[in-house]
């Protein structure tokens, strides 16, 4: 009898620890200035994989690029406000709307929504980058004052 108490407890104390420590889709970090530079590429292979889903018309897959950009975007905006950029995370905030938005149109399986959806994320990227990116010798970096 004592071994099946025991064991009752065991799988209380399993069950709630994995309950309460399972990730649950919300962010666990935040985005830093090491990091930003792999978060950029990341966000731009997404949209790559986005526009190929897009055109084989794989909508679950465009569905969850548009989820995914999302997030990176959320920390994205989250990183200019912790710096103070308002007009920067202003253009993240409209890429997070814009992958919502592509997340909403791919499971409608609307393949004219899809693309401009696309074109609404791609069009954030081109001015934040116009506005606060730089090239530099190796690469590129965030302007400075921004």
């Amino acid at each position: 009898m004592p071994i099946i108490n025991t064991y009752k407890v065991f799988t209380v104390i399993t069950v709630f620890y994995l309950l309460c420590s399972y990730p649950t889709g919300a962010r666990q970090t935040e985005l830093n200035e090491a990091d930003f530079p792999a978060t950029m590429k990341e966000i731009g292979l997404t949209v790559g994989d986005a526009e190929g889903h897009i055109d084989a018309r794989y909508w679950p897959e465009t569905e969850e690029d548009g989820k995914r950009l999302a997030a990176m975007f959320q920390l994205v905006e989250e990183f200019w406000l912790n710096r103070g950029t308002d007009a920067a995370a202003g253009i993240a905030a409209d890429a997070v709307t814009a992958s919502n938005n592509l997340t909403t149109v791919a499971r409608a399986n609307d393949y004219s929504g899809s693309r401009n959806a696309l074109a609404a994320i791609r069009k954030t990227c081109g001015a934040c980058h116009q506005d606060f990116r730089e090239e530099t010798e190796d690469g590129y970096r965030i302007k400075s004052g921004s």
